[in-house]
């Protein structure tokens, strides 16, 4: 039987800590810096594809459906991301942005516009 991780603050399981209000606005910042960018993009990305899909002819479907695939390689990394984040929320380690995930971030975004681009083109 595989037990479930618990997450630590301060060393007491995250349910049973009391935090400051500084603390706990910082934490909040943590989250929306942390996962929020990439679910707000990502449904963005999901949002104008099935916009394109659904008010556009059939000539604009293959860049709806250009977003619809970059919205779901944000949502990925998301997950990804938040999977193999460890102890991101704890607040006794200073926050700092991982230079891959941006980098993978920035290498979908650009494969993303480039094919756009193509398909703008052949329009």
């Amino acid at each position: 039987m595989k037990h479930k991780q618990v997450e630590l603050v301060r060393g007491h399981r995250r349910e049973s800590v009391l935090l400051t209000e500084s603390e706990l606005q910082d934490l909040r910042a943590r989250q929306r810096t942390f996962e929020g960018a990439y679910w707000r993009t990502s449904l963005a990305a999901f949002s104008t594809g099935l916009l394109i899909l659904k008010i556009f002819t059939r000539e604009f479907y293959k860049i709806g459906i250009t977003f619809f695939v970059f919205g779901l390689a944000l949502l990925a990394i998301a997950l990804w991301r938040r999977r193999t984040a460890g102890d991101v929320f704890d607040l006794s380690i200073p926050f700092r942005t991982s230079g891959n995930w941006v980098l993978l971030t920035t290498v979908a975004t650009l494969a993303t516009y480039i094919v756009l681009f193509v398909l703008l083109l052949n329009l």
